[in-house]
């Protein structure tokens, strides 16, 4: 058949599933999913599929081709050009060895509109078996996050944790391809990956706060194609602390406090991060009053130093009286001179 009669007879849009208004990446892409399915690898002495695969090669080649589209959009054929050759198998032929016993089938899709795309194709698919222009460069692999809560303790002094990872990698079976001489590959389901568990102990540093990431490099997805994998991040949530309030590197504490104690002053006991420390209040301290610890708070995960400690008294009334206690009361009322509440604003 010339190929002039098989242009008129030929609806190449139909060829390729898509429309007349596809534009190029969408006829592509088209294409080259039509040309891995009928392949002629991947359906050996199948003279169906090999037809199938000329017509749709001729469609593309015609489609591909700004002119020649333009001329069968126009008039419905691409007469005249006797540069186009729709059948590359006669062409491979010709290359093989000269007919029988030449040593093997090669189809060369140079110079046919848009044929040299078949060659990532059947590298990517069949690991070989056609030309190549350069091999996909390799490509890093994602980066994976997962997340881990530890308690507040953990997180003011460090830790290290063992955490179950998921990794997605290679399958060895098929080398990421995803099929194997037979098909699909039966490891990966044709994926090209599978997904591996393994336990990774991480190191919680100290001072880490919540919502802080820790970077585990390489730990991530495996690379493509030979890339370098992907890093892990952690992501740290804290559970809070009954009385230790943190407030970036520093720690917030309420400290109760006696009447005399506030009165005469003295030496009060003040729980730490780091442990006890005495501390020392001076006389006719009033409730509400903050105080600071220098130093004694979380150490900085950057510049490595400590914040610091602040907390606030809170004097505590006996809530039993007595009537010593009373009389006792009553001589300190007397040690007031005026109202403490004189200079208060009585109403809006």
């Amino acid at each position: 058949m010339m190929a002039s009669e098989a242009n008129v007879a030929t609806d190449y849009y139909k060829t390729l599933g898509v429309s007349r208004s596809a534009d190029a990446a969408e006829i592509k892409k088209a294409y080259r999913k039509l040309a891995r399915k009928f392949h002629p690898d991947v359906n050996p002495g199948n003279d169906e599929a090999e037809q199938k695969f000329k017509e749709i090669q001729e469609a593309y080649a015609v489609l591909s081709d700004s002119k020649r589209k333009k001329q069968y959009d126009t008039f419905g054929t691409v007469d005249g050009d006797p540069t186009v050759d729709f059948d590359p198998f006669r062409r491979a032929r010709g290359r093989a060895g000269g007919g029988p016993g030449g040593g093997g089938f090669r189809v060369d899709f140079d110079g046919v509109g848009g044929f040299q795309d078949l060659g990532d194709i059947f590298s990517q698919f069949f690991g070989g078996g056609g030309p190549t222009r350069s091999r996909p460069a390799p490509r890093r692999g994602p980066d994976q996050e997962l997340a881990v809560e530890v308690s507040f303790s953990e997180a003011v002094q460090g830790t290290t944790v063992s955490l179950p990872v998921q990794r997605q990698l290679q399958c060895s079976q098929c080398g990421g391809t995803g099929r194997v001489q037979r098909g699909a590959c039966p490891s990966c389901h044709g994926a090209g990956t599978v997904i591996s568990t393994e336990r990774l102990r991480v190191k919680i540093p100290e001072g880490v706060a919540d919502g802080n990431r820790i970077r585990v490099a390489g730990k991530g997805a495996e690379g493509v194609r030979g890339g370098a994998p992907g890093d892990l991040f952690v992501r740290v949530s804290v559970r809070p602390h009954g009385f230790f309030e943190r407030e970036g590197d520093n720690i917030h504490t309420t400290v109760p406090i006696t009447f005399s104690e506030a009165y005469l002053g003295g030496e009060v006991e003040v729980g730490t991060v780091h442990g006890p420390v005495r501390a020392k209040d001076p006389a006719g301290t009033n409730s509400g009053r903050t105080f600071r610890l220098r130093g004694k708070g979380v150490r900085n995960t950057k510049t490595r130093a400590h914040g610091d400690h602040l907390y606030t008294v809170e004097i505590v009334v006996p809530r039993v009286v007595s009537p010593a206690g009373e009389e006792s009361a009553k001589r300190v009322g007397e040690l007031y001179h005026g109202n403490p509440r004189e200079t208060l604003p009585r109403s809006l």
